[in-house]
């Protein structure tokens, strides 16, 4: 999977949330990865929740499809919809 990110938000979300934007890639890695259509209005594009396991701990990378490029917007902790939507999920 190519993916991309804006070198700014990747800094800012390092020290935001801990991680990188490219830590994102290893989210998709979790066999079980669930992905939520998140689709505003006010986005003005289509985005999405990628919400799988690392290393024993829910994490979800917020990115939009651009091709086949997956262009990561941010990477984060789960919150506790996501937690439910992930337990929920008989995928």
């Amino acid at each position: 999977m190519d993916i991309e990110f804006n070198p700014g938000k990747y800094t800012a979300n390092k020290v935001k949330h801990g991680v990188p934007l490219a830590f994102g890639l290893v989210i998709f890695d979790d066999r079980d990865v669930l992905i939520i259509p998140t689709i505003r209005d006010v986005d003005g594009e289509d985005r999405y929740n990628a919400v799988g396991v690392v290393d024993g701990l829910l994490w979800t990378a917020i990115h939009i499809y651009r091709g086949d490029v997956v262009r990561f917007l941010s990477v984060r902790r789960s919150n506790v919809n996501e937690q439910r939507a992930y337990d929920s999920d008989p995928g």
